[in-house]
């Protein structure tokens, strides 16, 4: 999906090149700033939240590819015409949850749909960090890159929100691009302090591309070296849409550096199906792949389960569902789990 979003960005950039020379950065629908392209950093923006007096004794995390509004197809506006009610269908099923620890694929910023990173923030009360991926082109700085936001008017990234205070965040920007004329991806690394943990716990997110193995294994390995150069000694999660099968490259690397995938816990009790519907809307059939992961270190799993699963009706009654995806949701130890 991400190609697409790509393509449609460097035609959007051309038309508006050729319409304006210049740029109004004082808009009131400027999305969040984006986290910087090196180093660690304190978190901004979002106010702390009030740490529990008790330590909770589990830690419940959930992931899911959000699929974002913009469309390849100007005559197919189905993924924005209908990104609102899709949000709320995974915020109505992430509250029935009540997740501690959350992370998204596609999260998007638009002029005609607003930040998700936002409106997922504000519903769930949960803090929140952002690393854009697109549009961010080749030697581009991070000030450059907010000026093509504005040209085009759209933004698309990975995202954690968290319930418990996000200390320091950084973003990693993935080589090789998936496309050196455009689509590019990104990591994001955010630091959780839960109470009553001796340590912090890194959290990791990203979105390989699915259009080239061989790009996909190269972008998987820069991102496991800066998982493995940045984590510290406490527990750590690494989650997203890897593009790939559980018995693949990337997945089974992550598995090799220590990593648990969280899914295949517990084999063959619920299968863990994730990808991908040929459509959101009208029934469509049960998927039967998995290319979405939460991997863990150092937190025993106590559940694995899915959301987003089943569609909801619309006004005039056609189906919809929350995204092409299914998320997944899981419940950690914390009670006694080992750094």
């Amino acid at each position: 999906m991400r190609a697409a979003l790509v393509a449609a960005l460097v035609a959007i950039i051309v038309g508006a090149a050729a319409s304006a020379c210049s740029v109004d950065g004082s808009s009131d629908d400027w999305p969040p700033t984006a986290t910087p392209t090196t180093g660690a950093s304190a978190a901004p923006g979002s106010t702390p939240l009030t740490e529990p007096v008790e330590a909770p004794t589990q830690l419940k995390v959930a992931f899911i590819n959000l699929l974002s509004p913009l469309s390849r197809d100007a005559n197919n506006p189905v993924a924005s015409d209908t990104f609102d009610q899709r949000l709320e269908i995974v915020i109505e099923e992430l509250r029935a949850f009540n997740p501690d620890i959350v992370g998204f694929n596609e999260a998007s910023w638009t002029k005609a749909t607003g930040s998700a990173a936002e409106k997922l923030a504000k519903a769930l009360k949960l803090e929140f960090q952002y690393a854009r991926a697109n549009p961010w082109f080749p030697g581009q700085t991070q000030e450059q890159s907010d000026e093509t936001v504005k040209l085009t008017g759209f933004e698309e990234g990975e995202l954690i929100l968290s319930r418990y205070p996000i200390l320091r965040y950084e973003r990693k920007a993935l080589n090789p691009r998936t496309s050196e004329t455009g689509e590019g991806r990104a990591a994001l690394h955010v630091v959780v302090r839960v109470p009553g943990l001796a340590e912090t716990i890194d959290v990791y997110i990203t979105h390989l591309t699915g259009a080239d193995e061989k790009v996909r294994a190269a972008q998987g390995a820069d991102f496991l070296t800066f998982v493995s150069a940045t984590r510290g000694s406490g527990p750590h999660l690494v989650m997203g849409d890897l593009s790939e099968l559980p018995d693949r490259g990337v997945a089974q690397a992550l598995v090799a550096a220590g990593l648990v995938d969280a899914a295949a816990v517990f084999p063959g009790i619920v299968p863990i199906v994730t990808c991908c519907r040929a459509a959101i809307i009208g029934e469509q059939p049960g998927l039967t792949l998995r290319t979405d992961y939460i991997f863990v270190t150092g937190l025993p799993v106590e559940s694995v389960g899915m959301f987003g699963l089943a569609p909801r009706k619309r006004a005039d009654n056609s189906l919809v569902y929350a995204s092409d995806h299914n998320g997944i949701q899981v419940v950690l130890r914390l009670a006694g789990a080992a750094p």
